[in-house]
C-alpha cells in the first residue's frame, strides 16, 4: 500500500524533526571538558574560545586539550571547527569512544557519509554496541540505503531497546513501506515506552496507512495529550477530517493548542477544518468562528495557499462572491496548477455574472484536469 496524505505527511515530519543524535544537546565528553563552556555567560565565549585555543597552541600533543575545544565548537554547532580537533584527539588517544563517537557523528552531521562510516565500523570492531548499530543506521539512512539502515536500525533495538532506538527502526520501516513490521515495532515499542508521544505519533501514521483509522485517530490523540507542545500529532490529527469522524474531544484539543501556540498557521487552519468538516455527528459548526479561524491562518501565513483555498469555498457558500473571487485569486497565483482553486473561482465568477472569466477559468480547469489522467 502506497503512503497516503496523512502517512506522508508524518512520514516528512518525522524525518524532518527525528534527525541523527543532537551533538549540540550530549556532547558525549568528560564533564571536567565541558564544564567551562557550561558555566561560561554568553558574553565571555569569545573568550573561553581564546584560552581553548591557547591550550591547543601550548600542547599541541595534549587530548584533553583538543577534546576540550572541539566540545566547545560541538556545543555551539560549530562541527566543521570542531573535527579537525576530533580528529587530533583521535590520533593522540585512538581508544577513546566518547571522542570517537562524536568524530563520526559530527561527520554525518556535515554530510561526510564515508568517513562516518568508516570510524563507526572501526568503532564498531572494537566495541559491538546498540549505539553503533544506530549511528551507522543513520549513515546508511542518510546515504539512501534504506535496506541495510533497516538491518543496522533492528540490530540496535535488539542489543539495546531504548526509545530512540526503536523509533528509528519504525520510522525506517515506514520510508520502505513495510507497514506490518512496522506496526509490530511501535506495538512493542509503546508496551517498553508508553509515555514516548513520537511513538504513539509512528504508530498513528502506521495505523492510518493500513486503513485503522480510528485507532490512528486515538494514537494522534495520545501523542497530543503527552507532548502538548509538539506541533507533529496535530498536524497529523488535522489532516485526518473527511477521513472518519472527529469527536469534540479532537475540536478541544485543538482549541487548546490553538491557544496555546496563537501565531501557528497551521494550528489555526486545522482546528476550523474539524469544526466545519470533521465532526458529522455534532451541531452545525460555527462558521463565525471557522472563518475566523481560516482569515487568522491566511494573515499569519499568507502563502498558506490551502486555507486560502478553503476560505474562498466558505465565501462562496455563504455566496459572498467578490470576496471569494479575491481569495480564490490569490490562491490560484501562489498555485496556479491548482485545478479545484480554478473550478470554484469560475462558479464564483458565474455567480456574479462575469460569465467571460468563468469560461477562461473553467477551461483552465479542464485542461489541468486531462493533464492529470
Amino acid at each position: 500500500m502506497a503512503l497516503t496524505r496523512v502517512a506522508a505527511a508524518g512520514l516528512a515530519l518525522l524525518l524532518a524533526a527525528e534527525t541523527t543524535t543532537s551533538l549540540a544537546a550530549a556532547p558525549q565528553v568528560p564533564p571536567s571538558a565541558a564544564e567551562p563552556v557550561k558555566k561560561a555567560p554568553a558574553p565571555d565565549l569569545a573568550v573561553v574560545e581564546r584560552r581553548l585555543l591557547e591550550a591547543v597552541r601550548a600542547q599541541p600533543g595534549s587530548f584533553e586539550a583538543h577534546r576540550a575545544l572541539a566540545t566547545f565548537y560541538l556545543g555551539r554547532r560549530k562541527l566543521d571547527a570542531a573535527i579537525p580537533h576530533l580528529q587530533r584527539a583521535k590520533a593522540i588517544n585512538p581508544p577513546d569512544y566518547a571522542n570517537s563517537y562524536d568524530l563520526a557523528l559530527a561527520l554525518l552531521e556535515t554530510g561526510k557519509l564515508e568517513p562516518a562510516r568508516a570510524e563507526v565500523t572501526r568503532l564498531l570492531a572494537i566495541q559491538d554496541t546498540g549505539e553503533l548499530h544506530n549511528l551507522i543506521g543513520n549513515v546508511e539512512e542518510r546515504a539512501g540505503r534504506l535496506v541495510e539502515a533497516a538491518r543496522e536500525y533492528e540490530i540496535a533495538a535488539h542489543k539495546d531497546p531504548t526509545e530512540s532506538h526503536l523509533f528509528d527502526w519504525g520510522n525506517n520501516l515506514i520510508q520502505l513501506n513495510a507497514f506490518d513490521p512496522a506496526e509490530q515495532v511501535f506495538s512493542a515499542a509503546l508496551e517498553r515506552h508508553p509515555q514516548s508521544a513520537r511513538l504513539n505519533v509512528g504508530h498513528g501514521i502506521v495505523q492510518y496507512a493500513r486503513g485503522q483509522y480510528e485507532d490512528a485517530v486515538k494514537s494522534f490523540c495520545r501523542a497530543a495529550d503527552l507532548d502538548p507542545a509538539d506541533p507533529r500529532a496535530y498536524q497529523f490529527l488535522g489532516e485526518m477530517y473527511g477521513v472518519v469522524p472527529l469527536g469534540t474531544d479532537v475540536a478541544e484539543r485543538f482549541a487548546r493548542f490553538v491557544k496555546a501556540q496563537p501565531r501557528n498557521a497551521f494550528a489555526h487552519f486545522h482546528y476550523a477544518m474539524i469544526l466545519w468538516r470533521g465532526q458529522s455527528e455534532s451541531p452545525p459548526a460555527d462558521l463565525a468562528r471557522v472563518e475566523a479561524l481560516l482569515k487568522r491562518a491566511v494573515t499569519l501565513d499568507p502563502k498558506l495557499v490551502k486555507a486560502l483555498f478553503e476560505l474562498g469555498v466558505l465565501l462562496s457558500d455563504q455566496e459572498r462572491y467578490p470576496e471569494a473571487i479575491d481569495v480564490l485569486r490569490r490562491a490560484i497565483a501562489l498555485e496556479p496548477d491548482q485545478a479545484q482553486a480554478h473550478y470554484r473561482l469560475a462558479r464564483a465568477y458565474q455567480r456574479a455574472g462575469r460569465q467571460a472569466l468563468a469560461a477562461q477559468e473553467l477551461e483552465k480547469f479542464q485542461q489541468l484536469k486531462a493533464g492529470a489522467r
